[in-house]
Protein backbone atom coordinates (compact mmCIF):
# COMPACT_ATOMS: atom_id res chain seq x y z
CA UNK A 1 0.00 0.00 0.00
CA UNK A 2 1.39 3.40 -1.05
CA UNK A 3 1.67 5.82 1.85
CA UNK A 4 -0.66 8.79 1.29
CA UNK A 5 0.20 12.45 1.72
CA UNK A 6 -1.81 14.97 3.72
CA UNK A 7 -2.94 16.58 0.47
CA UNK A 8 -5.19 13.52 0.01
CA UNK A 9 -7.33 14.62 3.00
CA UNK A 10 -7.19 18.36 2.23
CA UNK A 11 -10.43 20.30 2.76
CA UNK A 12 -11.22 23.61 1.10
CA UNK A 13 -13.59 25.63 3.27
CA UNK A 14 -14.36 29.07 4.54
CA UNK A 15 -12.16 30.93 6.98
CA UNK A 16 -12.44 34.09 9.12
CA UNK A 17 -10.29 37.13 9.73
CA UNK A 18 -8.82 37.89 13.10
CA UNK A 19 -11.28 40.79 13.46
CA UNK A 20 -14.38 38.58 13.02
CA UNK A 21 -16.68 38.67 16.03
CA UNK A 22 -17.12 35.46 18.00
CA UNK A 23 -20.90 35.77 17.84
CA UNK A 24 -20.90 35.72 14.05
CA UNK A 25 -18.46 32.83 13.99
CA UNK A 26 -20.62 30.78 16.35
CA UNK A 27 -23.68 31.42 14.22
CA UNK A 28 -21.80 30.28 11.10
CA UNK A 29 -20.61 27.09 12.81
CA UNK A 30 -24.16 26.24 13.90
CA UNK A 31 -25.31 26.50 10.29
CA UNK A 32 -22.44 24.47 8.78
CA UNK A 33 -22.10 21.09 10.49
CA UNK A 34 -19.36 19.96 8.09
CA UNK A 35 -16.80 22.44 9.42
CA UNK A 36 -14.60 20.98 12.17
CA UNK A 37 -11.90 23.64 12.37
CA UNK A 38 -11.82 27.24 11.14
CA UNK A 39 -8.57 28.87 9.97
CA UNK A 40 -8.04 32.44 11.13
CA UNK A 41 -6.16 35.01 8.99
CA UNK A 42 -4.50 38.27 9.96
CA UNK A 43 -4.78 41.61 8.11
CA UNK A 44 -2.00 40.48 5.74
CA UNK A 45 -4.02 37.44 4.77
CA UNK A 46 -1.65 35.06 6.54
CA UNK A 47 -2.97 32.18 8.68
CA UNK A 48 -2.36 32.74 12.38
CA UNK A 49 -4.17 29.76 13.87
CA UNK A 50 -7.19 27.51 14.10
CA UNK A 51 -10.46 27.52 16.00
CA UNK A 52 -11.81 24.13 16.98
CA UNK A 53 -15.57 23.74 16.37
CA UNK A 54 -16.16 21.59 19.43
CA UNK A 55 -14.34 23.98 21.77
CA UNK A 56 -16.10 27.04 20.32
CA UNK A 57 -19.61 25.57 20.56
CA UNK A 58 -18.88 24.29 24.06
CA UNK A 59 -18.02 27.84 25.11
CA UNK A 60 -21.16 29.20 23.43
CA UNK A 61 -23.40 26.69 25.22
CA UNK A 62 -22.80 28.60 28.45
CA UNK A 63 -24.91 31.81 28.30
CA UNK A 64 -22.56 33.70 30.59
CA UNK A 65 -19.49 32.78 28.56
CA UNK A 66 -21.25 33.56 25.29
CA UNK A 67 -22.31 37.01 26.52
CA UNK A 68 -18.70 37.74 27.37
CA UNK A 69 -17.24 36.45 24.09
CA UNK A 70 -19.85 37.26 21.44
CA UNK A 71 -18.59 40.78 20.71
CA UNK A 72 -14.92 39.97 21.02
CA UNK A 73 -12.72 39.01 18.08
CA UNK A 74 -12.21 35.45 16.87
CA UNK A 75 -8.60 35.59 18.07
CA UNK A 76 -9.96 34.89 21.56
CA UNK A 77 -10.94 31.36 20.46
CA UNK A 78 -7.66 30.35 18.83
CA UNK A 79 -6.10 27.02 19.86
CA UNK A 80 -2.93 27.37 21.90
CA UNK A 81 -0.99 25.52 19.22
CA UNK A 82 -1.87 24.66 15.68
CA UNK A 83 0.04 22.13 13.57
CA UNK A 84 0.89 23.02 10.00
CA UNK A 85 2.16 20.56 7.37
CA UNK A 86 3.29 20.76 3.80
CA UNK A 87 0.92 18.98 1.44
CA UNK A 88 3.59 16.38 0.59
CA UNK A 89 4.20 15.28 4.19
CA UNK A 90 2.94 11.73 4.73
CA UNK A 91 -0.13 11.25 6.88
CA UNK A 92 1.82 8.85 9.09
CA UNK A 93 4.49 11.48 9.78
CA UNK A 94 1.91 14.21 10.41
CA UNK A 95 0.04 11.99 12.86
CA UNK A 96 3.24 11.22 14.73
CA UNK A 97 4.10 14.90 15.05
CA UNK A 98 0.58 15.76 16.28
CA UNK A 99 0.86 13.13 19.00
CA UNK A 100 4.31 14.40 19.95
CA UNK A 101 2.71 17.82 20.53
CA UNK A 102 0.42 16.20 23.09
CA UNK A 103 -2.66 16.62 20.89
CA UNK A 104 -5.27 14.01 20.05
CA UNK A 105 -6.36 12.57 16.71
CA UNK A 106 -9.99 12.30 17.79
CA UNK A 107 -10.68 16.03 17.34
CA UNK A 108 -9.17 19.22 15.95
CA UNK A 109 -7.21 19.75 12.78
CA UNK A 110 -4.22 21.38 11.14
CA UNK A 111 -3.24 23.73 8.33
CA UNK A 112 -1.99 22.41 5.00
CA UNK A 113 0.43 24.48 2.95
CA UNK A 114 2.36 24.09 -0.29
CA UNK A 115 5.68 25.86 -0.68
CA UNK A 116 4.68 27.96 2.33
CA UNK A 117 1.34 29.01 0.81
CA UNK A 118 -1.94 28.19 2.55
CA UNK A 119 -3.92 25.46 0.75
CA UNK A 120 -6.63 24.38 3.17
CA UNK A 121 -7.13 22.38 6.35
CA UNK A 122 -6.84 18.79 7.43
CA UNK A 123 -9.15 17.20 9.98
CA UNK A 124 -7.63 14.90 12.58
CA UNK A 125 -10.51 12.42 12.38
CA UNK A 126 -9.93 12.12 8.60
CA UNK A 127 -6.32 11.32 9.42
CA UNK A 128 -7.38 8.80 12.06
CA UNK A 129 -9.78 7.06 9.66
CA UNK A 130 -7.02 6.78 7.07
CA UNK A 131 -4.59 5.32 9.62
CA UNK A 132 -7.16 2.71 10.71
CA UNK A 133 -7.81 1.69 7.10
CA UNK A 134 -4.11 1.76 6.25
CA UNK A 135 -3.18 -0.35 9.25
CA UNK A 136 -5.90 -2.85 8.34
CA UNK A 137 -4.61 -3.01 4.76
CA UNK A 138 -1.03 -3.39 6.00
CA UNK A 139 -2.09 -6.15 8.37
CA UNK A 140 -3.81 -7.98 5.52
CA UNK A 141 -0.75 -7.53 3.30
CA UNK A 142 1.55 -8.79 6.06
CA UNK A 143 -0.77 -11.74 6.66
CA UNK A 144 -0.71 -12.60 2.97
CA UNK A 145 3.07 -12.21 2.85
CA UNK A 146 3.43 -14.37 5.95
CA UNK A 147 1.26 -17.06 4.36
CA UNK A 148 3.38 -16.98 1.22
CA UNK A 149 6.56 -17.22 3.25
CA UNK A 150 5.22 -20.07 5.38
CA UNK A 151 4.06 -21.91 2.25
CA UNK A 152 7.59 -21.60 0.90
CA UNK A 153 9.16 -22.70 4.19
CA UNK A 154 6.77 -25.66 4.49
CA UNK A 155 7.59 -26.67 0.94
CA UNK A 156 11.29 -26.39 1.77
CA UNK A 157 10.58 -28.60 4.78
CA UNK A 158 9.11 -31.27 2.51
CA UNK A 159 12.17 -31.07 0.27
CA UNK A 160 14.53 -31.34 3.24
CA UNK A 161 12.53 -34.25 4.65
CA UNK A 162 12.73 -36.02 1.30
CA UNK A 163 16.53 -35.82 1.44
CA UNK A 164 16.62 -37.72 4.73
CA UNK A 165 17.01 -41.51 4.53
CA UNK A 166 13.76 -43.45 4.79
CA UNK A 167 13.19 -45.70 7.76
CA UNK A 168 13.52 -48.91 5.77
CA UNK A 169 17.08 -47.95 4.79
CA UNK A 170 17.89 -46.85 8.34
CA UNK A 171 16.68 -50.17 9.79
CA UNK A 172 18.48 -52.36 7.30
CA UNK A 173 20.89 -54.77 9.07
CA UNK A 174 20.14 -53.17 12.46
CA UNK A 175 18.07 -54.51 15.33
CA UNK A 176 16.55 -51.15 16.22
CA UNK A 177 16.81 -47.51 15.15
CA UNK A 178 15.55 -44.37 16.88
CA UNK A 179 15.44 -40.91 15.34
CA UNK A 180 14.62 -37.51 16.85
CA UNK A 181 14.47 -34.73 14.27
CA UNK A 182 12.70 -31.51 15.24
CA UNK A 183 13.80 -28.36 13.41
CA UNK A 184 13.11 -25.25 15.44
CA UNK A 185 11.59 -23.45 12.43
CA UNK A 186 10.05 -26.14 10.15
CA UNK A 187 13.40 -26.51 8.39
CA UNK A 188 16.79 -26.47 10.05
CA UNK A 189 20.47 -27.28 10.05
CA UNK A 190 20.29 -30.72 11.67
CA UNK A 191 20.16 -33.84 9.50
CA UNK A 192 20.72 -37.58 9.89
CA UNK A 193 22.11 -39.72 7.09
CA UNK A 194 23.09 -43.25 6.09
CA UNK A 195 24.95 -44.95 3.26
CA UNK A 196 23.89 -48.18 1.57
CA UNK A 197 26.11 -51.18 2.27
CA UNK A 198 29.47 -51.23 0.54
CA UNK A 199 30.99 -54.36 -1.05
CA UNK A 200 32.06 -55.60 2.41
CA UNK A 201 28.58 -55.18 3.87
CA UNK A 202 29.63 -52.15 5.93
CA UNK A 203 27.59 -48.95 6.14
CA UNK A 204 27.89 -45.54 7.79
CA UNK A 205 25.37 -43.51 9.80
CA UNK A 206 25.79 -39.81 10.52
CA UNK A 207 24.26 -37.04 12.60
CA UNK A 208 25.12 -33.52 11.44
CA UNK A 209 24.44 -30.12 13.01
CA UNK A 210 25.07 -27.22 10.61
CA UNK A 211 25.51 -23.55 11.47
CA UNK A 212 22.23 -21.77 12.11
CA UNK A 213 18.66 -22.96 11.93
CA UNK A 214 15.67 -22.15 9.76
CA UNK A 215 16.22 -21.60 6.04
CA UNK A 216 19.97 -20.72 6.28
CA UNK A 217 20.60 -23.84 8.33
CA UNK A 218 18.64 -26.00 5.90
CA UNK A 219 20.66 -24.72 2.94
CA UNK A 220 23.85 -25.61 4.80
CA UNK A 221 22.49 -29.07 5.59
CA UNK A 222 21.71 -29.70 1.92
CA UNK A 223 25.26 -28.69 0.98
CA UNK A 224 26.66 -31.07 3.59
CA UNK A 225 24.44 -33.98 2.52
CA UNK A 226 25.31 -33.42 -1.14
CA UNK A 227 29.01 -33.39 -0.24
CA UNK A 228 28.66 -36.57 1.83
CA UNK A 229 26.94 -38.34 -1.06
CA UNK A 230 29.80 -37.32 -3.33
CA UNK A 231 32.47 -38.55 -0.90
CA UNK A 232 30.90 -41.97 -0.40
CA UNK A 233 30.08 -42.37 -4.09
CA UNK A 234 33.78 -41.91 -4.84
CA UNK A 235 35.10 -43.85 -1.82
CA UNK A 236 32.46 -46.25 -0.41
CA UNK A 237 34.91 -47.81 2.06
CA UNK A 238 36.29 -44.51 3.43
CA UNK A 239 36.82 -44.41 7.21
CA UNK A 240 34.82 -41.93 9.37
CA UNK A 241 37.79 -39.78 10.43
CA UNK A 242 38.98 -39.35 6.87
CA UNK A 243 35.41 -38.76 5.60
CA UNK A 244 34.88 -35.95 8.11
CA UNK A 245 38.14 -34.26 7.10
CA UNK A 246 37.24 -34.45 3.43
CA UNK A 247 33.72 -33.22 4.15
CA UNK A 248 35.12 -30.22 6.03
CA UNK A 249 37.40 -29.37 3.11
CA UNK A 250 34.61 -29.73 0.53
CA UNK A 251 32.22 -27.48 2.47
CA UNK A 252 34.95 -24.91 3.03
CA UNK A 253 35.83 -24.67 -0.68
CA UNK A 254 32.16 -24.77 -1.77
CA UNK A 255 31.55 -21.64 0.31
CA UNK A 256 34.83 -19.98 -0.81
CA UNK A 257 35.90 -19.96 2.84
CA UNK A 258 39.43 -20.87 1.82
CA UNK A 259 39.87 -17.38 0.32
CA UNK A 260 41.03 -14.20 2.03
CA UNK A 261 37.92 -12.32 0.87
CA UNK A 262 35.37 -14.90 2.07
CA UNK A 263 32.08 -13.38 3.23
CA UNK A 264 30.71 -16.30 5.23
CA UNK A 265 31.57 -18.05 8.47
CA UNK A 266 29.69 -21.33 8.33
CA UNK A 267 30.40 -24.92 9.17
CA UNK A 268 29.08 -27.96 10.99
CA UNK A 269 29.45 -30.46 13.81
CA UNK A 270 29.10 -34.14 12.95
CA UNK A 271 29.38 -37.68 14.20
CA UNK A 272 29.94 -40.67 11.90
CA UNK A 273 29.60 -44.33 12.87
CA UNK A 274 30.78 -46.99 10.43
CA UNK A 275 29.18 -50.35 11.19
CA UNK A 276 31.22 -53.37 10.07
CA UNK A 277 29.11 -56.51 10.70
CA UNK A 278 31.66 -58.75 9.01
CA UNK A 279 34.50 -57.45 11.18
CA UNK A 280 32.30 -57.19 14.26
CA UNK A 281 33.07 -53.56 15.05
CA UNK A 282 31.81 -49.98 14.89
CA UNK A 283 34.19 -47.12 14.14
CA UNK A 284 33.22 -43.66 15.41
CA UNK A 285 34.70 -40.25 14.65
CA UNK A 286 33.22 -36.94 15.68
CA UNK A 287 33.69 -33.22 15.28
CA UNK A 288 32.22 -31.55 18.38
CA UNK A 289 29.87 -34.54 18.60
CA UNK A 290 29.95 -37.36 21.15
CA UNK A 291 28.87 -40.96 20.79
CA UNK A 292 27.34 -42.59 23.86
CA UNK A 293 27.55 -46.38 23.97
CA UNK A 294 25.47 -48.77 26.06
CA UNK A 295 27.49 -51.95 26.76
CA UNK A 296 25.78 -55.33 26.62
CA UNK A 297 27.32 -56.32 29.94
CA UNK A 298 25.42 -53.86 32.06
CA UNK A 299 28.53 -51.78 32.65
CA UNK A 300 28.07 -47.97 32.80
CA UNK A 301 27.39 -46.00 29.64
CA UNK A 302 30.54 -45.10 27.73
CA UNK A 303 31.07 -41.62 26.30
CA UNK A 304 33.32 -41.36 23.24
CA UNK A 305 34.25 -37.69 22.82
CA UNK A 306 34.68 -36.34 19.33
CA UNK A 307 37.38 -33.82 18.59
CA UNK A 308 36.65 -30.31 19.83
CA UNK A 309 36.97 -28.67 16.41
CA UNK A 310 34.04 -27.90 14.13
CA UNK A 311 34.50 -28.33 10.38
CA UNK A 312 34.01 -26.29 7.22
CA UNK A 313 34.76 -22.87 8.69
CA UNK A 314 37.14 -20.30 7.06
CA UNK A 315 40.77 -21.33 6.81
CA UNK A 316 43.43 -22.44 4.37
CA UNK A 317 45.03 -25.34 6.26
CA UNK A 318 43.31 -28.53 5.03
CA UNK A 319 41.64 -30.71 7.62
CA UNK A 320 43.34 -34.01 8.33
CA UNK A 321 41.67 -37.27 9.33
CA UNK A 322 40.00 -36.98 12.73
CA UNK A 323 40.70 -39.38 15.55
CA UNK A 324 38.55 -42.50 15.39
CA UNK A 325 37.43 -45.02 18.02
CA UNK A 326 36.87 -48.70 17.29
CA UNK A 327 34.54 -50.69 19.55
CA UNK A 328 33.34 -54.29 19.46
CA UNK A 329 29.79 -55.10 18.43
CA UNK A 330 29.96 -58.15 20.69
CA UNK A 331 30.49 -55.89 23.69
CA UNK A 332 28.44 -52.81 22.72
CA UNK A 333 24.70 -52.90 22.08
CA UNK A 334 23.34 -49.40 21.41
CA UNK A 335 24.99 -46.25 20.05
CA UNK A 336 23.54 -42.77 20.60
CA UNK A 337 24.45 -39.35 19.14
CA UNK A 338 22.73 -36.01 19.79
CA UNK A 339 23.12 -32.47 18.47
CA UNK A 340 23.97 -29.56 20.73
CA UNK A 341 20.34 -28.49 20.49
CA UNK A 342 19.71 -31.29 22.98
CA UNK A 343 22.76 -30.80 25.19
CA UNK A 344 22.59 -26.99 25.33
CA UNK A 345 18.84 -26.68 25.91
CA UNK A 346 18.26 -24.81 29.21
CA UNK A 347 15.61 -26.00 31.62
CA UNK A 348 14.99 -27.45 35.05
CA UNK A 349 14.55 -25.50 38.28
CA UNK A 350 17.75 -23.50 37.74
CA UNK A 351 17.33 -23.02 33.97
CA UNK A 352 20.69 -24.58 33.09
CA UNK A 353 21.80 -26.66 30.09
CA UNK A 354 20.74 -30.32 29.91
CA UNK A 355 24.39 -31.27 29.43
CA UNK A 356 26.35 -34.54 28.96
CA UNK A 357 26.03 -35.65 32.61
CA UNK A 358 22.22 -35.67 32.52
CA UNK A 359 22.43 -37.24 29.08
CA UNK A 360 24.40 -40.20 30.49
CA UNK A 361 22.04 -40.51 33.47
CA UNK A 362 19.05 -40.64 31.12
CA UNK A 363 20.73 -43.21 28.90
CA UNK A 364 21.40 -45.38 31.94
CA UNK A 365 17.76 -45.06 32.94
CA UNK A 366 16.40 -46.11 29.54
CA UNK A 367 19.22 -48.42 28.41
CA UNK A 368 17.02 -51.54 28.38
CA UNK A 369 14.60 -50.14 25.77
CA UNK A 370 16.70 -50.50 22.62
CA UNK A 371 17.37 -47.64 20.20
CA UNK A 372 13.78 -46.81 19.26
CA UNK A 373 12.40 -46.85 22.80
CA UNK A 374 15.49 -45.08 24.07
CA UNK A 375 15.02 -42.10 21.74
CA UNK A 376 11.28 -41.95 22.45
CA UNK A 377 11.85 -41.75 26.21
CA UNK A 378 14.79 -39.38 25.81
CA UNK A 379 12.59 -36.97 23.85
CA UNK A 380 9.95 -37.08 26.59
CA UNK A 381 12.59 -36.52 29.26
CA UNK A 382 14.20 -33.59 27.36
CA UNK A 383 10.79 -31.97 26.77
CA UNK A 384 10.05 -32.23 30.50
CA UNK A 385 13.44 -30.68 31.26
CA UNK A 386 12.78 -27.75 28.90
CA UNK A 387 9.34 -27.10 30.39
CA UNK A 388 8.07 -23.66 29.34
CA UNK A 389 11.51 -22.50 28.24
CA UNK A 390 11.70 -21.50 24.59
CA UNK A 391 13.50 -23.93 22.32
CA UNK A 392 16.83 -22.39 21.34
CA UNK A 393 17.93 -24.59 18.46
CA UNK A 394 17.13 -27.51 16.21
CA UNK A 395 16.93 -30.77 18.15
CA UNK A 396 18.10 -34.09 16.75
CA UNK A 397 19.36 -37.47 17.90
CA UNK A 398 20.17 -40.78 16.26
CA UNK A 399 20.43 -44.13 18.03
CA UNK A 400 20.90 -47.64 16.68
CA UNK A 401 21.15 -51.09 18.22
CA UNK A 402 23.31 -53.59 16.34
Amino acid sequence: MIEKKVRSILRHQWSVSETEKCGALIAALRKDEEVMVVPVFDVNDQPIGLIDRQAALSMASNPLHFSVYQNRTAKMLLQESFPSFDADVSIDEAAQRILELGLTLSSGGFLITENGKYMGVGINTDMLNYLVEANHARAEALHELNNEMMDSVNYAGRIQGALLPNMSLLHRDLESVGVLWEPRDVVGGDVYWRTPEDHEGSFTLALIDCTGHGVPGSLMSMLVVTSLNRIYAEQPAIQPGEALARLGNLVRTSLNQDRDDCQSNDGFDAGLCKVNPGKGNVIFAGARTNCFIIPRSGDPVIRLQGEKQALGYPGKEPYVALEAFEVSIEQCATFFMASDGVLDQPGGDKNVAFGPRRMMQSLERFRHLGAEGLVREMKHHIDQWRGQEKRRDDVSALAFTV
